[in-house]
């Protein structure tokens, strides 16, 4: 597993009850970057951030960090996270074809395909979960050059997915992109093999820091009439002044049907 990035070791700040008076000192702008504010008032602010990092905060909350630009920009707005689905299918001659059926240019393929950098999945720390069955009912295509398994699968399509969720903050501005891909072999109604599965993280702000082990990274067991990936990793923001106040949980899944069709589901909590 390669590591995506090395642990800060911040300190947790506690939570609990803010009173009325501290909560309205955190309404005031005073709170910035050139400050080293009271330990009392830091703590009541990353209370706030916190709660609505994770989707809890209450309309007080909300907008205490609105009025506040240097909260608005490190604060995670989860109604705000962005879904982005790309697709590669490679002809037998080794041409590549969009989800628009559209040939795709050598740059074009670049974007979709996984960076040398991605944590590729690695056989012993996959859960395979059972067959599935589900059929979408499109129609299935004839030989196609596979990828990375082209020494174990003949015959079929190939097709490389990549997803991407992307995580502002309230301020509208990129925390950071988290990306997966899944690469799958289909033919006659099936989902005939799995290739390579990748996921890597891009455009981190400074105050993002990833676990280096995935949560959870399984595959559904083929040849199936539909199968699943999944990938979910571990993030907290964290800077000095709040601690890591913020704990997120990124995770993407895609199903994939024996037609080449795909569903994405996913999460930015």
């Amino acid at each position: 597993m390669r590591v995506l990035r090395a642990r800060r070791g911040w300190g947790t700040v506690a939570g609990g009850v803010i009173s009325a008076t501290v909560l309205a000192a955190t309404l005031t702008p005073s709170v910035s970057a050139a400050e080293n504010p009271p330990s009392w008032k830091a703590a009541a602010t990353a209370a706030i951030l916190k709660r609505v990092s994770a989707g809890a905060g209450s309309a007080t909350d909300v907008a205490a960090v609105k009025r506040n630009p240097e909260l608005a920009k490190i604060a995670h707005d989860p109604s705000r996270t962005e879904v982005k689905v790309e697709e590669a299918v490679f002809d037998e001659d080794g041409s590549s074809v969009g989800g628009d059926g559209k040939p795709l240019t050598p740059e074009r393929l670049a974007e979709i395909m996984p960076p040398a950098d991605a944590a590729l999945s690695v056989p012993d720390e996959v859960t395979v979960t059972p067959e599935e069955t589900e059929v979408d009912g499109g129609a299935s295509s004839s030989k196609v050059t596979p990828l990375a398994a082209a020494a174990r699968v003949k015959g079929g399509k190939w097709k490389m997915t990549h997803v991407t969720h992307t995580h502002r903050s309230y301020l509208g501005s990129v925390i950071f992109k988290y990306h997966t891909y899944a690469e799958f072999n289909y033919g006659s109604g099936k989902v005939r093999a799995w290739g390579s599965r990748y996921d890597n993280f891009t455009n981190e702000q400074d105050i993002v820091d990833v676990d280096n082990r995935r949560l959870t990274d399984t595959k559904s067991r083929v040849p199936a009439s539909s199968a699943t990936s999944m990938m979910k990793r571990k993030v907290q923001l964290c800077v000095v002044k709040y601690g890591c106040y913020a704990t997120l949980y990124p995770w993407a899944k895609t199903k994939v049907y024996g037609s080449g069709k795909t569903k994405i589901d996913g999460s930015g909590a």
